[in-house]
């Protein structure tokens, strides 16, 4: 996907190289779902885009900043998941928008207001 034809939208579900730190410590990158978090003031400032982790493994101790997403209900379709997902809300990243690699989704209303409120959350605000 080229950085300079998408343009990032809040809510959008994409493929992206999500960067993440090994066992041995060392900083690699994996292609993972992500769920755009940033809005307009970064997007058209920057050529970052500010991303939230999506996991098919359910956390051994879930945190209240998870956003569960079930197989097969409509959030799921709409975001173009296949399986079981939790957004992480624990798990932020910016990445430049050549990480991208394509869009394959994008959350419901619903689903971006409970992303927010985890959001909120998380961020004491």
């Amino acid at each position: 996907m080229s950085a300079n034809s998408w343009q990032p939208q809040r809510g959008e579900v994409v493929l992206v190289r999500f960067p993440f730190i090994n066992s041995g410590g060392q900083v690699q990158v994996k292609p993972r779902p992500a769920v755009v978090i940033s809005g307009q003031a970064i997007h058209t400032q920057t050529a970052d885009v500010l991303i939230a982790a999506i996991s098919s493994r359910p956390a051994s101790r879930p945190l209240g900043t998870d956003y569960a997403i079930a197989e097969n209900t409509p959030e799921a379709r709409a975001a173009g998941l296949k399986m079981a997902s939790w957004v992480k809300i624990s798990n932020l990243a910016t990445v430049p928008k050549t990480a991208v690699a394509r869009r394959i989704g994008k959350l419901t209303p619903t689903g971006l207001d409970e992303v927010e409120t985890r959001l909120r959350l998380a961020l004491d605000l």
